[in-house]
């Protein structure tokens, strides 16, 4: 009996003769359920250099249900992937509406780069959209070549120049922005070309190139180096460098001897009204001399024109005199006084021992007509005018080095130009080329 009573319980129970019925779940009512639209679901944004940005690019999401969708924060799969992803606009959709978020690519690396950004909601059917992205880095690429040149062993007074090319070698623009030149002394000199090449900064496209230029006048037989530093937006090398190295090879005894060009030209000497030439051998008379050196009168450049000076007068004169005794040089002329001028040149290197004094040497000439400036490793020592003559200290002349005299012989008085009696000394002792 007890037996059939716990099962009538049971049964009553089940079938609510003892208790309530169980609760149906309603169906989904597909009526008022959300919809969600994702516009575009791919984004291509192409080839982007390292460094730049894309445009940002707009992605919509509307809602084409009946009932309000919940977005999820937005996600990005391959998170290392350089797309940035802005934040919903809205998180929260009625029925029709929409919002927006937008993608932009900044490409670290070259090469391409896929990724998706996820759109999560609470839409029944499609709780997760994917927007595909694709974007490629492009990176530009300098070279220098050569990357190092070694001008030998070059006989004195022979110049050699090395002509560099910048290169662009990869797939996106690459600014060039500095230039720079390291080197001691002043027998390396670096050309930028500006005039060819425009002033920096250097915009090169790929495949695009720049030529820049390294003379070397070598004066003694000391080694010489130099180097040029390149800075651009390079990403791999935003330094290049390029290196040149060279030596002379000098005379033996004290000089070359002396090397001399005159120039039977007329220049005019009125073109400048800071130049105003007033007397014979007025220093702003050199200043009209052809060289392109301006008699290194007003110099800013003092190493470049002085180099300027001595290769004008290596390149037109002859075979050295040998320095045996005092020079002399004479030569008529025909020259409107004052406002023409000719000129004539005097050059000659000489060596110091490394353990002299330079203190002990000096230049002296005996009268001039109508006047000379001597200038020794750039610097104006001094000049006579019509009739004198002088005598000059070499204290700026360097010990184990080879140094350089440039004496300017400027004629505007219309019918003699000369200098007597040009010779070095030591210590009150005349001085010979050997």
């Amino acid at each position: 009996m007890r037996v059939l009573l716990s099962l009538l319980a049971v049964g009553c129970t089940e079938y609510g003769v003892n208790g309530a019925e169980k609760p149906v779940e309603p169906a989904p009512d597909v009526e008022t359920a959300p919809a969600i639209r994702v516009e575009p679901l791919a984004l291509d944004f192409g080839a982007i250099p390292i460094g730049a940005a894309s445009d940002a690019a707009l992605v919509t999401v509307t809602n084409d249900g009946d009932g309000p969708l919940t977005l999820d924060p937005l996600s990005l799969v391959e998170p290392s992937a350089p797309y940035t992803l802005t934040a919903l606009g809205s998180t929260l959709l009625e029925p029709g509406g929409s919002t927006s978020f937008s993608v932009t690519f900044a490409p670290t690396l070259a090469g391409g780069y896929l990724a998706e950004a996820l759109v999560g909601s609470d839409d029944p059917v499609t709780p997760e959209v994917a927007v595909s992205l694709a974007g490629e880095g492009l990176e530009g690429n300098l070279t220098i070549e050569p990357a190092l040149h070694d001008f030998g062993t070059l006989e004195h007074l022979a110049t050699d120049t090395v002509t560099l090319t910048l290169r662009n070698t990869g797939a996106a623009d690459v600014t060039v922005s500095g230039l720079t030149y390291t080197t001691v002394g002043a027998e390396l000199v670096f050309y930028p070309q500006e005039a060819a090449n425009g002033a920096l900064p250097w915009v090169l496209s790929p495949g695009g190139s720049k030529e820049v230029r390294v003379a070397y006048a070598p004066t003694d037989d000391v080694a010489d180096e130099g180097y040029i530093t390149v800075a651009s937006d390079d990403p791999d090398e935003p330094q290049l460098y390029a290196t040149q190295i060279g030596n002379g090879r000098v005379w033996e005894g004290f000089s070359t001897g002396w090397y001399i060009v005159d120039d039977s030209t007329n220049y005019e000497t009125t073109s400048n009204a800071a130049r105003v030439v007033e007397t014979h051998g007025d220093l702003d008379g050199y200043w009209y001399e052809p060289s392109g050196a301006h008699g290194m009168i007003g110099s800013a450049d003092v190493a470049g024109d002085f180099a300027i000076l001595r290769d004008y007068v290596v390149a037109r004169a002859g075979a050295p005199t040998p320095v045996t005794g005092p020079l002399s040089f004479y030569t008529s002329s025909s020259v409107p006084s004052l406002t023409y001028a000719s000129y004539s040149y005097v050059l000659c290197e000489f060596w110091l021992d490394s353990t002299d004094d330079p203190s002990l040497y000096e230049i002296t000439t005996g009268a001039v007509d109508d006047g000379i400036v001597i200038i020794v490793n750039g610097e104006i020592l001094g000049n006579a005018i019509l009739g004198s003559g002088g005598s000059w200290a070499l204290t700026n002349a360097v010990p184990g080095a080879v140094n350089s005299l440039v004496v300017i012989l400027m004629d505007n008085a219309q019918t003699d130009k000369y200098v007597q009696d040009l010779a070095f000394y030591r210590d009150g002792v005349m001085v010979t080329g050997s």
